[in-house]
């Protein structure tokens, strides 16, 4: 009985893999959702903030390894970093355009980088301490800034495990840059066949 469930279970697998693969010319659609963390560079002793991300890409197959990819993503950033007796907490909320170049350097398996630009929709901090609670606006976040993606992705049975960095290229507040890391999870299929 083991070895049948095991036969079944590598069958599902290498189907996954044989299937995976997209034709050239095809133009694939993946809704993706995930966990950012981030933190705004040289901004007093900042760690991590955990967010959502949440969102489409489309990727266009030039050529059998390699594609290119545009996303609309919802993300929510930030930082968080403690002053004496206060916590701030910082929440950007943006909208961000990933255009990636995708290098599929086995089954599967893609290399990406290229550049993403980020709309910020809303943004506020909250400060903590001796008691009290106050939520603030800030006034300096940039409207729009530009990060450098670089990514790797494995796609399995047409789902889709990725882990991105990106590094800010512009400021998000005066002399302060995203760094920001993001896991997602997606579901890619196509819409055009290729070929």
């Amino acid at each position: 009985m083991k070895k049948i469930v095991l036969i079944l279970m590598l069958a599902i697998v290498f189907n996954g893999i044989a299937n995976a693969q997209h034709e050239v010319k095809s133009l694939s659609l993946q809704p993706k959702i995930g966990l950012n963390l981030s933190k705004l560079t040289n901004h007093y002793d900042s760690d991590f903030k955990p967010g959502m991300v949440v969102g489409l890409d489309a990727e266009w197959q030039t050529k059998a390894k390699f594609g290119w990819s545009v996303g609309l993503l919802y993300s929510q950033q930030g930082t968080k970093y403690a002053l004496g007796d206060f916590k701030y907490t910082y929440n950007y909320n943006y909208i961000n355009v990933p255009m990636l170049a995708n290098f599929y350097v086995a089954r599967n398996l893609a290399l990406k980088t290229g550049l993403q630009l980020g709309f910020n929709v809303s943004n506020g901090y909250t400060i903590e301490g001796s008691g009290m609670k106050e939520n603030r606006n800030d006034p300096d976040v940039k409207a729009v800034e530009a990060s450098i993606p670089l990514g790797v992705s494995y796609e399995f049975n047409q789902f889709v495990v990725e882990a991105r960095y990106n590094l800010g290229l512009t400021y998000a507040v005066p002399r302060t840059k995203f760094s920001t890391f993001q896991f997602t999870l997606g579901y890619r299929f196509d819409v055009v066949n290729g070929n």
